[in-house]
């Protein structure tokens, strides 16, 4: 009984101690316009950041997307453009996938050229992108409520189901698609093969990005209250991060786990880095 005790013990000062010591590590230069997305590219040491630049459903080519640094430097600031309203990011090998409205569009990371667009007429809004290890692609049509597929180069419905109420947030795991619902505030587990689903948490307002925590865990960020969540693999929450107090938004993060850094873009000019100090 005291081993089992000194057990948990220890195991809750790990949790209290990982989830209390993020501090801010940089602020990038106010160069960026509505970034959204952040997405780690480990073979170029690169993180690719969407910039919005307009409105959220306007089709005015005004978006492009960044590269920045893992210490915040810039290392192009419009690497590509002539897109819409950039949101999510997936990545396989040398091929960068973006969220666009009603299209994902594919970049070679090499060329920085786009190479084929993948067009829905139907889809209403594209949110965010998974990539699995396959080279499957998903996205979530957030107005649509729809999670669409790409494979074998083309675009289809995935999965349509009364669950899904407002899908954001993606992440591939071995086994499942986890998504985010911002209606009803609950992050579920899709079975890649059976589509069945099942929920891992709940609670958060306007969830937006996961992403693995580089073990069992995730972080999850709360937009536009400006919070970062670690979630645990039993689904228990833990405020980590809280921007609300001085209004910043924290959209569609990335988290480096060999760095151990924390990239929160915010939806105005900065991105932001926190580390895990431990």
């Amino acid at each position: 009984m005291k081993k089992t005790l000194l057990l948990f013990l220890l195991l809750l000062s790990s949790t209290i101690s990982f989830c209390q010591n993020f501090s801010k590590e940089w602020v990038s230069d106010s160069l960026f316009l509505k970034p959204e997305s952040a997405l780690f590219d480990s073979s170029e040491r690169i993180v690719y950041i969407s910039n919005i630049n307009g409105e959220y459903l306007a089709k005015d080519r005004n978006g492009f997307i960044s590269k920045i640094k893992t210490n915040g430097e810039i290392d192009s600031l419009k690497w590509v453009e002539g897109l819409d309203s950039p949101q999510g990011l997936g990545l396989y090998k040398n091929k960068l996938y973006v969220a666009d409205i009603s299209r994902v569009v594919q970049i070679n990371t090499n060329t920085a050229k786009i190479e084929k667009v993948f067009v829905v007429e139907g889809a209403k809004f594209f949110n965010d992108i998974a990539s699995d290890s396959n080279g499957d692609i998903y996205t979530s049509d957030c107005f649509g409520n729809k999670i669409y597929k790409i494979a074998n180069g083309k675009i289809k419905v995935w999965l349509d189901s009364n669950f899904i109420s407002n899908p954001n947030g993606l992440l591939c795991t071995k086994e499942d698609l986890l998504m985010l619902n911002m209606k009803d505030k609950t992050a579920y587990a899709i079975n890649k093969l059976t589509k069945k689903h099942r929920s891992i948490f709940s609670g958060i307002d306007n969830l937006d990005g996961i992403v693995s925590d580089g073990a069992n865990g995730f972080f999850v960020s709360g937009a536009w209250q400006g919070q970062i969540f670690h979630v645990d693999s039993d689904g228990n929450k833990k405020l980590i991060i809280d921007l609300g107090k001085e209004k910043i938004i924290t959209a569609d993060i990335e988290y480096i786990s060999k760095e151990e850094l924390l990239i929160i873009p915010t939806l105005d000019k900065t991105i932001i880095g926190y580390k895990w100090t431990k």
